[in-house]
């Protein structure tokens, strides 16, 4: 199937080779000339506003390479060239303003950049100027342009295969939708805030799947095929959320807001275009093959030649990054630390190339590094100890000695020292919590920590699998025969790592299949409820998840779970903090 434009039919895709490489060679001196030209133009009128002369120029400059860009097939750069003449003449008419003014300087720098782009890299790549023309378009209070702008696809293609019968009632659908917007919005909040990304989206991403379920064939159901196709490939690929692509997820939204508002005139509405084609492109940019991102390729003949991570290295290429200096730092502190320790491993197992000497430079190299980070009173102490550690010999203190034993609690204290720097430059979470002793290593109390949320993960991912078979049996009640226990081990788990609220879910999910499935005279439940005990539990799994990562999601993920077992009849009941 040959894609066909549905707007903008005068672009091609988003990443193509010239045909014209030797007339922009030709030609990119005359342009890089007028640039300049128009650059030193406006720097003019700026220093004076009466040279209107000058920025008469300068909008001539714009206009006549604006021409050259659409003669060498150059959609982006002529569109930026227009939007830049567009504010010169503005600032003809009215004046100079610093907003204007910026944009127009920016441009320039980033417009004569691309150009030189395209000639090293014999590829458009339109996606690098949207940035430039956006900030043009902001100075003049005009709408911007999305990323999918310069992409072309035919937007007519049914939603195959179709979806499943609908799982719900029309007239119960805004109340389940409402809890599953909820879901959705707690994600959403998530990455707004850069708050592991992946575990909001996974949390966004299972909200479009189970009202695609509620919902069945309506009109709505294809463009939310494509919104669950856009957040799983964000998601699968790690893609760079930029401030475009947060825009969007919240639009998705205030598409879901009119299911839960406006019933079932939302439910045969049509979304917009320009959402269904905002979300194509970003599936364009997935590698992946299969699910419904690979429906989706299908279906809308997605062959594009680029994905994300070569756009973000494009990017990259044309604009640069950066870092934590202080964090690398804490890094390197901790590295240097674990050198000492394992020396003074091998000395006390009376290793014979354990050298006292090599624990003093390293002290001192800890010492001087310690200073760098502002943390003074620690080095002294460190400067100390390797000047007592460098007079050491192995036949004078041993293991047992007291300055050994003095040494190692140095060291302790040191090393959670650096912990809590680290930590500056980390986002808070339930596993780095402090250490109530003092004489308990924080490096090691995380990795105690760590093992126990994988081992509530695991008795979290038995009980999804038992859910799944209970369902798939017809709901034979032997397959959750020892969800009870796994989830009081879970629940013991949460005890551990003082987490009261999860535990509470986790109490509430055992009462449930205690009494309502597993308790005598229990009625077969629906398929709905199944999907919503599976939220509470899945809600929770992205919790802890969160937490396994390194990247907290905060407690909002809970607050679905609480209204799942709501709506199951089992409240959580919030306990005490532990």
């Amino acid at each position: 199937m040959a894609a066909q434009a549905a707007t903008e039919p005068e672009c091609g895709p988003p990443m193509v080779a010239i045909t014209n490489t030797i007339s922009l060679t030709f030609l990119k001196d005359e342009i890089d000339d007028t640039l300049n030209r128009a650059e030193s133009s406006l720097e003019s009128f700026v220093d004076d506003p009466q040279r209107r002369s000058e920025l008469e120029q300068t909008v001539e400059a714009f206009h006549q390479v604006r021409g050259i860009f659409q003669m060498l097939e150059l959609p982006a750069a002529a569109l930026m060239a227009e939007e830049m003449e567009l504010v010169a003449r503005e600032l003809l008419d009215h004046g100079p303003n610093d907003a204007g003014t910026a944009a127009l300087s920016n441009a320039i720098v980033l417009l004569a950049r691309y150009v030189e782009y395209v000639q090293l890299r014999n590829a458009t790549l339109p996606e690098l100027l949207v940035g430039g023309i956006n900030e043009l378009r902001r100075a003049m209070g005009k709408s911007l342009v999305p990323e999918s702008h310069f992409f072309s696809v035919d937007l007519s293609r049914p939603r195959f295969p179709q979806p499943s019968a609908a799982r719900a009632e029309k007239s119960e659908l805004p109340k389940l939708c409402r809890r599953l917007r909820h879901m959705y919005q707690v994600g959403l909040l998530g990455v707004i805030r850069e708050e592991n990304s992946n575990t909001n989206l996974k949390l966004m991403s299972r909200s479009l799947e189970r009202i695609d379920r509620l919902c069945g064939p309506v009109g709505i159901s294809r463009w939310l095929w494509i919104a669950r196709g856009t957040l799983e490939a964000l998601r699968r690929d790690e893609m760079r959320l930029t401030p475009g692509r947060k825009m969007l997820l919240s639009r998705i939204d205030r598409q879901l807001k009119q299911l839960v508002y406006d019933g079932e005139d939302a439910l045969e509405a049509r979304a917009p275009l320009l959402l269904v084609k905002e979300g194509l492109y970003l599936v364009s940019l997935s590698d992946g093959t299969d699910g419904v991102i690979g429906e989706i390729k299908e279906v809308f003949d997605l062959r594009e030649p680029m994905n994300d991570r070569t756009l973000q290295e494009e990017v990259a290429y044309m604009a640069g990054g950066g870092g934590s200096v202080v964090r690398t730092v804490a890094v390197g502190l901790r590295e240097e630390l674990s050198e000492v320790q394992n020396t003074l491993e091998m000395a006390a197992q009376g290793a014979p190339d354990a050298s006292f000497e090599d624990v003093a430079e390293t002290l001192g190299r800890v010492a001087n590094t310690l200073v760098m980070v502002g943390q003074t009173r620690e080095a002294q102490s460190v400067k100390e100890r390797a000047n007592q550690v460098r007079h050491w010999n192995a036949e004078d203190v041993t293991p047992d000695s007291q300055d050994f034993q003095d040494l190692v609690d140095g060291l302790l204290k040191v090393e959670n020292v650096v912990a809590t720097l680290e930590r500056q430059f980390s986002p808070h979470d339930d596993v780095h919590k402090e250490a109530r002793n003092e004489g308990i290593s924080l490096y090691q109390l995380d990795e105690a920590r760590r093992a126990v949320v994988s081992e509530c993960r695991s008795g979290l991912t038995l009980t999804k699998r038992a859910i799944a078979s209970y369902v798939e049996s017809n709901f034979d009640p032997a397959h959750l025969g020892n969800i009870p226990a796994s989830l009081e081990g879970v629940s013991g788990g949460l005890t551990f790592l003082e987490l009261s609220r999860a535990r509470a879910v986790m109490d509430a999910c055992r009462n449930y299949i205690e009494q309502a499935l597993l308790g005598s005279g229990a009625e077969p439940p629906t398929s709905e409820q199944m999907d919503i005990l599976a939220d509470a539990v899945t809600s929770v799994d992205y919790y802890l998840e969160s937490m396994e990562e390194l990247k907290p999601i905060g407690e909002a993920v809970l607050e679905v779970a609480e209204e799942s077992m709501e709506e199951l009849g089992f409240p959580v009941v919030r306990a005490n903090p532990v």
